[in-house]
């Protein structure tokens, strides 16, 4: 495992697109995987495929670009806090209210966490039951403010 350095060295070398992807090298010290957001399922998936080539080769097809956000809002707040209140307001000003969101996520953390923070993927089943209580909440909230309004 490498670690970058304050100068951010090995990042640039590699690319300058996001500020913490991952690289997964391979035995033959060429990149087998680039994750644009760090995800520790998705990473280990990607070890996992690199593991079972032998070391070798390019795995995951090569690249993840998803946002992979939910992470980063049950997570992210104490980061965020550390650039103090000013930095919060700009990244809620500039994100659309992405610092509120962060804010909300780290509060739910001990709720969140088990679903957002876990190094192994969520099962597919799983999945779908949270996108359709997800769906059942929107569509339930559009009818209240319909109704309200």
């Amino acid at each position: 495992m490498l670690v970058d350095d304050y100068a951010g060295t090995w990042h640039r070398a590699y690319s300058r697109e996001m500020t913490d992807p991952v690289f997964l090298i391979d035995s033959d010290g060429r990149v087998a995987f680039y994750l644009m957001w760090a995800h520790a399922p998705t990473l280990r998936r990607a070890i996992d495929e690199l593991l079972e080539r032998g070391g070798q080769g390019v795995v995951a097809g090569g690249v993840d670009k998803m946002p992979h956000l939910f992470v980063s809002f049950v997570n992210g707040y104490h980061g965020l806090r550390r650039g103090g209140r000013q930095a919060v307001r700009e990244y809620n000003t500039g994100a659309f209210g992405a610092g509120a969101l962060t804010f909300l996520g780290n509060k739910a953390k001990p709720i969140l966490a088990p679903l957002a923070l876990r190094a192994e993927p969520l099962p597919v089943p799983a999945k779908l039951i949270l996108l359709g209580g997800l769906a059942a909440t929107i569509a339930l909230s559009a009818r209240f403010l319909r109704h309200r309004g």
